[in-house]
């Protein structure tokens, strides 16, 4: 179910799927945000994180982790077919520009919804896990939707100092992802280093990101 709605009068809906762990301290930041850009924001709850949002199995990342699912083309289907229209139906908007905002997994779950949905306008990743097992060479192979308009891809510059080896390439992997973006797409792409670690602090990024496709 899409919970909580924050409903604004545009037809603009701004689709987010959060970590868990921060959505508790993003009620009031996003209410404010939604109300300053005149954009409604939704928030996707019930998400499996390492299932749902990868495209096929990898390892965990630590020892003892549980291995990646890879059952992102089965969500993002309940997405467009159920998560969004129900959500758009009760907030009684039609022909949506439609934003999908990810974070970590959900940041690599947006970036490859760009190549597998004409459902979207605009793609923000913030701290994307785009050093996913074979996410970069799948990316050179795939052709991204023509509806996109604008993607924006937000990355800590600390994160690069990741201890987890894979992690640890998440800087050169994003570059990588952004410049195929830019040469494969025919949306504006913009790629920018941020203070901070793994997506803290997270809500000026989500500011950032938004302000963005409003430029």
């Amino acid at each position: 179910m899409p919970a909580p709605i924050i409903k604004q009068s545009s037809s603009k809906v701004c689709y987010m799927i959060l970590p868990e762990g921060i959505k508790g301290d993003l009620c009031d930041g996003l209410k404010e945000l939604s109300e300053k850009l005149g954009i409604s924001i939704v928030v996707i709850e019930d998400v499996n994180w390492n299932d749902n949002l990868t495209p096929w199995p990898a390892a965990g990342v630590f020892k003892k982790a549980k291995p990646f699912g890879g059952k992102a083309a089965a969500f993002l289907d309940k997405l467009t077919h159920e998560i969004i229209p129900e959500a758009e139906r009760d907030m009684g908007i039609e022909d949506a520009e439609r934003t999908l905002l990810g974070v970590s997994l959900s940041g690599l779950f947006a970036v490859w919804t760009a190549f597998n949905t004409d459902a979207f306008s605009n793609i923000i990743c913030i701290s994307g896990s785009l050093w996913y097992d074979g996410f970069i060479e799948w990316m050179k192979e795939q052709t991204p939707s023509l509806q996109l308009k604008k993607i924006c891809m937000l990355l800590g510059e600390k994160e690069k100092n990741a201890k987890e080896k894979r992690m640890s390439t998440v800087e050169e992997r994003t570059l990588a992802a952004a410049d195929i973006l830019k040469e494969k797409s025919q949306a504006n792409v913009t790629f920018e280093l941020v203070e901070g670690t793994h997506f803290s602090p997270i809500l000026p990024r989500m500011e950032r990101a938004m302000m963005a496709l409003e430029e």
